[in-house]
């Protein structure tokens, strides 16, 4: 199997990860505080992948699979902290919004303004890099702007503001774009970061460190952690499952970039997730408008590609 195909299978099982995940936290957004969903789901990657870096370190072996999964605890460093810990802070934003954003409003109404990240990555480097977009990425972001009138076109009195309006008055759509901004920035970090340790330490202490400060937070608001507990036994199964995919979708993500470019993985991560977050949207949780929105879906999603892939 060639490094592309290895990339390429990562790259989709993490999407399905992704699309899995987003479920389980729309179900604990019903039962959960956003905090306390976030405390909980953060939390469990150190209990999922402690083990992993334990094995690693206990035994020797080569292959993929110590190369990748049982790699064991990596020495750190100074230059370690600083990408981590600024991402540690978006990600602290970025985790209570979206589980807030997905409480206030549809799954088809939300996760597809995920869409929007590779958007902001290209606006963000045009203000403060001085890289243009090229004429196809100009042309992504425009169609990815284009995808999200179809997603949610607003009400026709309100003129040609009206998607902008919709936008407004859905803030559920509002937060995930602040999702999709704080997320626009998180990737780099987080490659350099892994390739300063390995993509499974990375992952454990980015997320264990943002559960520990949410749980840290509850404590001091709640003045104990009786109800955060309580929260956590509301549904364990559905905790305990968006902890496994939460940790599977980071850890592959985080692999992928080893074998493939980041644009190609977000491409891929981007087009399942929005497109599931709509189907599963219409048939578990009884969302309407299942045509538009899928159509809405697949524009953002080529628009995505045309951003990521021009560079």
């Amino acid at each position: 199997m060639s490094e592309f195909t290895l990339g390429f299978v990562l790259a989709l099982l993490c999407a399905i990860s992704w699309a899995v995940l987003d479920v389980s936290r729309k179900q604990m957004g019903r039962k959960m505080t956003a905090t306390g969903a976030a405390a909980g789901l953060m939390c469990l990657h150190i209990v999922l992948i402690n083990p992993l870096l334990l094995t690693g370190s206990l035994t020797e072996g080569d292959g993929a699979l110590y190369e990748t999964v049982l790699v064991g605890y990596p020495e750190l460093s100074v230059a370690y902290f600083w990408p981590t810990a600024v991402s540690v802070v978006l990600n602290l934003a970025a985790n209570f919004l979206f589980f807030r954003a997905v409480q206030l409003s549809p799954l088809g109404l939300t996760i597809p303004y995920l869409a929007f990240t590779p958007v902001f990555t290209a606006l963000t480097a045009l203000i403060f890099l001085g890289q243009v977009p090229t004429s196809s990425g100009w042309m992504g972001i425009a169609v990815v702007c284009l995808g999200a009138f179809f997603i949610n076109p607003g009400q026709s009195a309100d003129g040609a503001l009206a998607p902008l309006k919709a936008l407004w008055t859905e803030r559920g759509s509002f937060y995930m774009l602040i999702v999709a901004l704080l997320w626009s920035v998180t990737p780099i970090l987080d490659k350099t970061a892994a390739e300063l340790t390995s993509p499974m330490w990375h992952t454990m202490f980015l997320a264990g460190t943002v559960g520990v400060v949410f749980v840290a937070y509850r404590g001091v608001v709640d003045s104990s952690l009786r109800p955060l507990w309580k929260e956590f036994r509301a549904i364990p199964l559905w905790l305990i499952m968006g902890g496994f995919f939460a940790t599977a979708a980071m850890v592959l993500q985080l692999t992928s970039y080893v074998y493939i470019d980041v644009a190609y993985v977000e491409t891929i991560k981007r087009a399942i997730g929005v497109t599931a977050a709509i189907v599963v949207g219409f048939v578990i949780f009884g969302e309407r408008d299942l045509r538009r929105r899928l159509l809405g879906a697949l524009i953002m999603s080529l628009g995505v590609a045309l951003i990521l892939l021009a560079g």
